[in-house]
């Protein structure tokens, strides 16, 4: 999946592949990345292609330039749509994000800079996010009339809650990196020396894990999101003994009794 620089010339979605770890990067920084169809297009051919990969341990999604993951759908193609048009730009939105969580491998959004409306919700579809401190956060959609047609309100609560969901969707504000963090919707924030290094070595730490542990906990988590707690529990016994009888849980449990300890990361 790796792609040299003329491949990648005119994509919206730069894929560079490394060892077991792809890194996607949305590539409008003339246009503050902004989602338009091309790149919807390109981000669903990219997650088929990762779903494909029998070698592909952990995806990183972030952007090119400096100041924006993306400030959100791109204003001026949306403003001349039909409302036809704008069904079928949600509706494709909608099939990216469900792409991402059938993945069984870990998705990183790595963000700097605005990430605002389809951008954020683009984000909050990633399994983890890191930020970099001047990362900001929101759905100002709103203001011009228009709510996060994607799908992606549920999923904002239940990651940060129903209050503070509530707060983001319908007052249109926008969050610092630091406020983020307390409201749960990144896991860590880094200084901008600090920040890719730490997106990689979270990257290359998943690689190292078991694909078939990784898998299960994606499932389990989802069971849990969209069947409930109890399903997810129901789940849990079949999904350890595939950890073991398709994975290599018990190989790595021999190596601990002969004293290596895993690695361990805290991000």
């Amino acid at each position: 999946m790796s792609k040299s620089s003329d491949e990648n010339e005119g994509r919206a979605l730069i894929a560079e592949r490394e060892g077991h770890v792809l890194t996607l990067k949305i590539n409008r920084p003339e246009a503050s990345n902004s989602i338009d169809n091309q790149l919807r297009d390109e981000l669903a051919r990219a997650f088929d292609q990762a779903a494909a990969s029998k070698d592909l341990r952990a995806i990183i999604l972030t952007s090119t330039g400096e100041d924006a993951f993306s400030v959100g759908m791109d204003i001026g193609e949306l403003a001349g749509f039909t409302p036809a048009e704008i069904e079928h730009v949600a509706i494709q939105a909608r099939g990216v994000y469900d792409r991402m969580g059938a993945l069984e491998v870990p998705i990183i959004a790595a963000v700097k800079g605005a990430c605002l409306g389809a951008g954020f919700e683009l984000a909050l579809h990633a399994d983890v996010r890191l930020a970099r401190a001047d990362a900001r956060f929101g759905l100002p959609g709103i203001n011009v009339g228009m709510n996060a047609g994607g799908g992606a309100l549920g999923r904002l609560q239940r990651i940060s809650g129903n209050g503070s969901a509530a707060a983001l969707a319908l007052t249109g504000g926008v969050v610092t990196a630091e406020r983020a963090f307390l409201l749960g919707l990144v896991s860590n924030v880094s200084g901008t020396q600090d920040f890719e290094p730490s997106v990689r070595q979270l990257a290359e730490h998943l690689a190292t894990l078991s694909p078939v542990a990784v898998a299960e906990t994606k499932r389990l988590l989802r069971i849990a999101a969209e069947r409930g707690i109890e399903a997810a529990a129901e789940a849990s016994p079949k999904s350890l003994v595939r950890c073991f009888a398709e994975g290599d849980a018990a190989v790595r449990l021999q190596m601990m009794i002969g004293g290596r300890d895993p690695e361990a990361t805290v991000h």
